[in-house]
């Protein structure tokens, strides 16, 4: 294989490993999608100076750029997790600061209601939300599927709570909410394992 071909190929995996399309990226080193395009078919090289500029934007060398391809990961896709780490705690810290905001000011103006600590039950499912819209864009299926599951559960646990310390007389009973949970878990495994097999 020589230069080229080595060329064009790394510079598709790149590409493709931080999720641009030609025209992302040729707008991004300021060159027309069609000089990208070109690259990738091999029909052309860039000249040293964008060849630099591409290699400091996969965070890698022109070496690596020009040589065999590898299935390594450029720096972008690395940090990828971290990143996304980072902003699941952020977006559920604030789930939890709005939790907290609510029971405080909710225990200051209503001191005759004792149940404003069920604001702290509420945030687990929303929280659980959060989570499971973020990894549902970011295609994560197995956390999917956890995050799922503990939500049907902590919904429910929310609403047992909720009526066991609202309710003058809760029925004995009360428990069989969680009977709701069981076929609900049931059809949430069937869902991500036909998910799967897709």
């Amino acid at each position: 294989m020589d230069v080229k071909e080595n060329l064009a190929q790394n510079l598709i995996m790149f590409r493709k490993s931080v999720n641009l399309t030609q025209a992302e990226l040729a707008l991004k080193l300021n060159y027309s999608d069609k000089a990208v395009s070109k690259w990738e078919r091999g029909e052309s090289v860039p000249d040293l100076a964008v060849l630099k500029q591409i290699a400091d934007f996969y965070g890698t060398t022109i070496d690596t750029l020009i040589s065999e391809p590898k299935e390594a990961k450029p720096k972008h896709q690395r940090n990828l997790g971290k990143k996304r780490c980072i902003i699941a705690l952020c977006s559920a810290g604030l789930v939890w600061l709005v939790a907290t905001v609510f029971f405080t000011f909710a225990s200051l103006i209503f001191p005759t209601i004792t149940e404003t600590w069920l604001a702290f039950i509420y945030a687990i499912p929303v929280t659980l939300i959060v989570l499971l819209v973020l990894t549902s864009v970011w295609g994560k299926t197995l956390f999917n599927s956890i995050c799922t599951s503990l939500l049907v559960w902590t919904i429910i646990l929310a609403v047992y709570l909720t009526l066991i310390n609202t309710l003058i007389n809760p029925p004995v009973a009360l428990w069989m909410v969680f009977l709701i949970g069981i076929p609900l878990q049931i059809l949430t495994i069937l869902w991500f394992s036909y998910k799967k097999i897709k």
